[in-house]
């Protein structure tokens, strides 16, 4: 008799959700196209470097990744939360969640992963310069249109084509509430600074200050530190970058912080400097519709503030292809309703606790930001630390009714590239 699962799977996006997606369902046998509007490969290696923890390697384990990014990362051992005055706040052990759960957090470039998951997938089976129009489906498949005049047709469609998600516009035929803004930027960058007294190897450095800023830092290897400065509307209204060049004006913006942070600015090339305005949408349903279903940034975008977005696109991804993969082809849509169901809750309080951290780096005022270092300092290495491990680790990960065999080695300790 012949065969009813899933035969094949279009994907709109080849971002870290879709391939995730994608290199799922490839080590399940199912036929995969992935449709990216960007026009060449360089396009898609942008972006700086990014934290990717434990539950995001649990994840990636189950489809055979888990070993390869970690070995092309460098593995954080500690997460230290600073003031602007140099003051800890709070130091959060790492080592001891990675020996429970087995799977380490780790910093990389993020165009690292993305070559890890291209090679998954394939590069053949991804296709450049397609832009999406439109989709259209039936009883026996989905039908997507693209810029150039082609189609393809397949037995489900996957929207993880980001913030601004044509696939998600639309299935909601373009009546869609923008993204929310967070009221921040996150300037990210790259920068050559080698010196292990400047930037230890393996702890991400959390500081937090008054006036609406924030830094964030950490090595990526023996020569590149990666790092955000995260300044708040009021704070970039006071940075002259008319005048000065962005470097410089941020160089000026912190220059009364506790070293290395003067360093890390002064070490960065303008080119390196890559602003981000900060959004997310608030938590709700309507991931899916028919044959039609949206995964990582389309489907629950996030803010900076847990470096989750990455890690929630890597476990919505896997979740997807795993239950896509068993499908029967008569049943994508309740199947696809029903991933929406498993992931939906745990996406939500991601979101929600995301922003509400943010929220906490807007404080402009001495007073009300020392009283946040207060409250950091007295809760941060109990409560908050218990708070987020166990958000982080929760149940609802192990959730998807299918495994995906993956690989299960020991986990690499890098400390360089």
């Amino acid at each position: 008799m012949a065969t009813t699962t899933v035969k094949k799977v279009l994907v709109v996006g080849a971002g870290i959700g879709g391939l995730t997606t994608a290199a799922g369902l490839v080590r399940q046998g199912v036929e995969v196209e992935v449709f990216e509007a960007r026009p060449s490969p360089g396009r898609l290696l942008t972006g700086g470097g990014f934290m990717l923890w434990h539950n995001a390697f649990l994840s990636l384990r189950r489809i055979g990744l888990d070993t390869a990014v970690a070995a092309d990362a460098v593995r954080m051992r500690v997460h230290e939360f600073r003031s602007d005055r140099g003051r800890r706040l709070a130091r959060w052990d790492l080592d001891g969640p990675t020996r429970a759960c087995g799977a380490p957090a780790c910093a990389l470039r993020r165009s690292s992963l993305h070559k890890i998951l291209t090679g998954a997938v394939g590069e053949h089976r991804i296709r450049l310069g397609a832009r999406l129009t439109g989709w259209t489906q039936d009883d026996d498949g989905v039908t997507a249109r693209f810029a150039d005049g082609s189609a393809a047709r397949g037995d489900a469609l996957v929207g993880a084509d980001g913030l601004r998600s044509a696939v998600r516009s639309t299935m909601r035929r373009g009546f869609e509430v923008p993204p929310r803004y967070a009221g921040y930027t996150a300037w990210q960058a790259i920068t050559r600074l080698p010196g292990e007294s400047l930037v230890p190897t393996g702890t991400f450095f959390n500081l937090w200050g008054k006036g609406g800023l924030r830094f964030l830092y950490c090595r990526l290897s023996e020569n590149e530190v990666y790092w955000d400065a995260i300044t708040s509307d009021r704070a970039a209204a006071r940075l002259d970058t008319v005048r000065d060049s962005p470097r410089a004006a941020l160089a000026a913006a912190y220059r009364d912080w506790p070293d290395p942070v003067g360093e890390i600015i002064a070490s960065t090339g303008d080119d390196a400097l890559l602003p981000v305005a900060i959004h997310d949408r608030p938590p709700g349903g309507g991931w899916s519709h028919g044959r039609v279903v949206l995964v990582g940034d389309a489907a629950h975008p996030m803010t900076l503030n847990l470096s989750q977005g990455a890690g929630q696109a890597v476990e919505s991804g896997v979740v997807l292809a795993s239950m896509l993969g068993a499908c029967d082809r008569r049943d994508v849509a309740s199947v696809l309703s029903r991933f929406e169901e498993v992931r939906r809750g745990r996406a939500a309080d991601m979101v929600d606790t995301s922003w509400n951290i943010g929220r906490l780096g807007l404080m402009h005022g001495t007073i009300p930001s020392r009283l946040r270092d207060l409250m950091m300092y007295t809760f941060f290495d109990s409560v908050a630390r218990r708070q987020s491990y166990s958000l982080m680790l929760d149940d609802r990960l192990q959730t998807d009714p299918v495994p995906i065999a993956g690989s299960a080695g020991p986990v690499p300790d890098r400390r360089g590239s």
